[in-house]
């Protein structure tokens, strides 16, 4: 049996198709590499796209600079659960270095995957913007690997938050 579209029930059905399709949510993507405290926080974790949700009013990311210990600290809650939490000794000298303590939760675990001098870390603003508030932008990468286990290859990792000093 053959069925005939005609034409006009072609072009109804692709421009319905055009119309359901630009009515969905947009594709969530990397956040942009902004230096002014937006609160934004993503990577890739095995090509997949994960962030810390952030809005003009909340971030599910922050950053904490510890003068006394001269130490830098960075966590974020992502989008399915993983978290991560990111130690970096004496930020203001060591700029493209490695990153002293990396640990990581899976999504849907209960079990924190640990690193220490892994990856590479590159902040590529830490300091006080006219309005007093403190910022800190930069990027990352890094690979862990558990014996037995998959590899977790973060990548492509960006972050622009508000920094607290104590």
């Amino acid at each position: 049996m053959k069925i005939d579209i005609s034409f006009t029930k072609r072009i109804l059905l692709i421009g319905s198709l055009g119309f359901f399709i630009s009515c969905m949510e947009p594709f969530p993507e990397l956040p942009a590499e902004t230096q002014s405290g937006a609160g934004s926080f993503g990577c890739l974790v095995n090509n997949e796209l994960v962030y810390a949700w952030y809005s003009s009013n909340r971030s599910d990311a922050g950053a904490a600079y510890n003068v006394n210990i001269n130490q830098l600290q960075i966590s974020a809650i992502c989008q399915f659960g993983q978290q991560f939490f990111l130690i970096i000794n004496n930020p203001y000298k060591n700029q493209d270095t490695l990153i002293d303590t990396i640990r990581y939760l899976p999504p849907n675990s209960n079990n924190w995957i640990e690193a220490t001098q892994s990856g590479s870390f590159r902040i590529t603003r830490m300091d006080s913007i006219s309005s007093g508030l403190d910022v800190v932008s930069g990027s990352f990468f890094f690979d862990l690997n558990e014996n037995g286990k998959t590899p977790i290859h973060v990548t492509k990792g960006r972050f622009d938050l508000n920094l607290f000093i104590y």
